[in-house]
């Protein structure tokens, strides 16, 4: 019996292994962990900190071309809400077979086949959002081109899909493009040409593995098919970026607020609310 002890206990420890991923809060780099710096911050809330400060450089960036085309100056009196949801989500199962077949008499065979299925989910998501001011981003901006001679974000585009370029600049100046014309107004091109305007990004990424393995002795099969145990990690990122007039501007005891019509259209971008009703104004 030694000599079976080796590949028996080697896939089960990895079948255990893997099946333990989903039992637990999911990690959000089970990879690298979340150490503290000498200045008390946490690697992964700088990781935080750095995708929200290129969502904000692109939404100054964008603001300010749009102001520089002289078709969208109230825009200055407009917020500007951002919304970063980050969800870590961790699947694993646990599926051993075993076969049995034996004689039981002459020219007949006994045979038997059981199995287990376990599987573990767990989900931790984060959201943060808040609202910024338009004019104070647009002074940030005149201040950034003043010194530096231009707005550039690419300083903080270090990674993939979130940490990436988000191209919401982009989305701004087309509605810029929009304003300029007549097929969006029925007014003069310096009143607002829109109620609101949202750009909603999201990015999936999943990985994982299996382990299958099978061993067969003279009359007992262990796992003879199927996958033994199997492990998944999925990371969703969702950047919600909304556009609206101001209903109060910051104060000392709170932040600025889009008008009530911003915020609904920014929850239903959010929360996928495609029939949400629009207050009237």
């Amino acid at each position: 019996m030694a000599s079976f002890k080796a590949p028996i206990l080697v896939p089960l420890a990895i079948g255990m292994l893997l099946s333990g991923c989903g039992l637990a809060v999911p990690q959000k780099d089970p990879t690298r962990g979340n150490p503290i710096d000498k200045y008390r911050r946490t690697r992964q809330g700088k990781v935080e900190s750095n995708i929200i400060a290129n969502i904000r450089c692109e939404v100054t960036k964008g603001l300010y071309e749009a102001k520089e085309s002289q078709v969208m100056d109230w825009l200055n009196d407009w917020g500007t809400t951002i919304t970063l949801d980050l969800t870590w989500e961790d699947q694993s199962s646990l599926d051993p077979g075993f076969s049995y077949a034996g004689p039981i008499g002459t020219g007949k065979t006994f045979s038997v086949g059981t199995g287990l299925s376990l599987s573990a989910h767990a989900t931790r998501e984060e959201t943060i959002t808040f609202t910024l001011d338009n004019s104070v981003l647009l002074q940030e901006a005149a201040l950034t081109r003043n010194s530096a001679g231009k707005l550039d974000c690419k300083a903080l585009e270090d990674g993939t899909p979130v940490q990436s370029d988000l191209d919401i600049d982009g989305f701004i100046r087309d509605k810029t493009t929009i304003a300029g014309g007549n097929e969006a107004r029925t007014r003069s091109i310096d009143q607002p040409q829109f109620s609101t305007f949202t750009d909603k990004l999201t990015f999936v990424a999943a990985y994982g593995g299996t382990v299958t393995p099978g061993w067969k002795l003279t009359r007992v099969s262990w796992n003879p098919s199927g996958t033994l145990a199997g492990a998944t990690r999925t990371n969703t990122s969702l950047v919600v970026v909304t556009l609206g007039p101001l209903d109060k501007k910051a104060s000392a005891t709170s932040g600025p607020q889009l008008s009530e019509a911003a915020r609904v259209n920014h929850n239903a971008a959010l929360f996928g609310n495609l029939g949400a009703v629009v207050p009237r104004q």
